[in-house]
């Protein structure tokens, strides 16, 4: 056994350094989240935060905002009590929600993505199932008083001076089901990434063509639309990363004094330093995530441009229309047109390459121009200023190839915008 002794003043800095980047945490989960209600009161700039795993993003928050609370005064408490080991329960609670309801981020992504369920569907289950394991794990260590002066860290945690039941329960009751939703999420995020790259080569052009509208397997609506909202994807994704990094580590950390049957070493001192420093770091991790999440970043632009007078105000459905073609567009949803030869109603070739440039609808008609579906110039002819169908289709066959591709188009449009509020 070495000489090293574990000073008053070095629990003190643990303590410290756990309950400074605990408030930190929590502060900044709590600016978010009041940035994220700005964002959500404003009519012009809700929209934008309509997406399954936004929505669990700000509950976790808020849970990581509440964690950071009680982890900042369980930091600072000198001796055990009932603030004490209440403070370790709300810890082990809200530490329990977040994690389950990052790891179905990962799990609503696997689900929508890969095998086509719809995500809203889940949604509220997603939420109840996290908030139910969470209490079924964190209320029997409390009723059976294990929380609270821990004697050989010197803080409030787990208090069974019995390393045996002691390790039995931080195992059953947080280490486990901690390691479980990383796991999960691990093989979550895994099966999404390896989908689109597999699909990714494949599905690069949508081909639009009037002799037929069915879809291959292989251009299913989720394949198509994971790849258009692939960067949102594999942003939405960092979530459930940083929480199995977060989480691993925090576990091999956490269980190491117990193991090692207190500090006994720098080594075991260092050990304890980085398991404050991850518990609470934890919310400063997550409140920086949210803050940069493009949902949020959309809608904080978006409300400037209100609040700034630049924002052209619109009515009725006009509005609701220009709010999904600018997510559209700042999602990066991209469709590309070829042109096959097509037959009119009087069974006559029309050959693509006589097909006009420059249509009503702002794209080419040969199959080396592709343009990028978004606002387009003001077209040519105004729709009220067309024949009815009818008419068109008498008088020139190519504007009913235009109006069928411009209602694909729209198609489209509309299952972006739906696969977008899924995931």
């Amino acid at each position: 056994m070495s000489d090293y002794v574990f000073s008053p003043h070095k629990e003190r800095v643990s303590n410290l350094l756990w309950a400074v980047t605990s408030a930190v945490g929590a502060g900044l989960c709590f600016l978010v989240l009041l940035v994220i209600g700005a964002v959500w009161l404003h009519p012009a700039s809700r929209p934008h935060l309509d997406r399954v795993s936004f929505r669990i993003v700000t509950i976790a928050l808020f849970a990581n905002m509440i964690f950071g609370i009680a982890s900042a005064v369980g930091g600072t408490m000198t001796h055990g009590g009932f603030l004490c080991g209440f403070s370790i329960f709300v810890l082990q609670l809200t530490l329990q929600i977040s994690s389950f309801l990052l790891f179905c981020i990962a799990l609503n992504l696997q689900l929508v993505v890969v095998n086509g369920f719809n995500g809203q569907n889940m949604e509220k289950y997603y939420i109840v199932i996290s908030f139910t394991f969470a209490t079924i794990l964190a209320v029997p260590p409390y009723a059976a008083d294990q929380y609270g002066w821990d004697p050989l860290e010197q803080d409030c945690w787990y208090k069974n001076d019995n390393l045996n039941q002691r390790l039995a329960w931080q195992i059953a009751t947080q280490m486990a089901w901690t390691a479980l939703t990383a796991v999960g999420e691990i093989v979550a995020s895994a099966s999404v990434m390896a989908f689109m790259l597999k699909h990714h080569v494949r599905t690069r052009r949508i081909f639009v063509s009037t002799q037929s509208t069915s879809r291959s397997s292989s251009n299913s609506p989720q394949v198509i639309h994971a790849n258009s909202y692939k960067r949102i994807i594999l942003r939405i994704a960092l979530y459930p990363l940083a929480s199995c990094f977060v989480n691993l580590l925090s576990i091999f950390t956490a269980l190491h004094s117990t193991i090692a049957d207190g500090i006994h070493n720098q080594t075991d001192y260092n050990i304890l330093l980085l398991s404050d420093f991850l518990y609470g770091g934890r919310a400063i991790v997550y409140a920086l995530l949210a803050a940069s999440d493009p949902a949020l970043v959309r809608g904080v632009k978006t409300l400037y441009r209100v609040l700034s007078g630049r924002h052209a105000s619109d009515t009725g459905s006009r509005k609701q229309s220009s709010t999904v073609n600018d997510q559209i567009q700042s999602n990066g949803f991209v469709v590309h047109i070829e042109l096959t030869t097509v037959h009119d109603s009087f069974g006559h070739d029309i050959d693509q390459e006589r097909l006009p440039k420059q249509t009503e609808m702002g794209f080419s008609g040969r199959p080396e121009d592709k343009q990028v579906i978004g606002p387009q110039p003001p077209p040519v002819e105004s729709a009220e200023a067309l024949p009815d169908s009818s008419e068109l289709n008498r008088r020139n066959p190519r504007n009913r190839i235009a109006l069928d591709i411009q209602r694909r188009e729209e198609a489209l449009r509309e299952e972006a915008a739906a696969f977008n509020k899924q995931i």
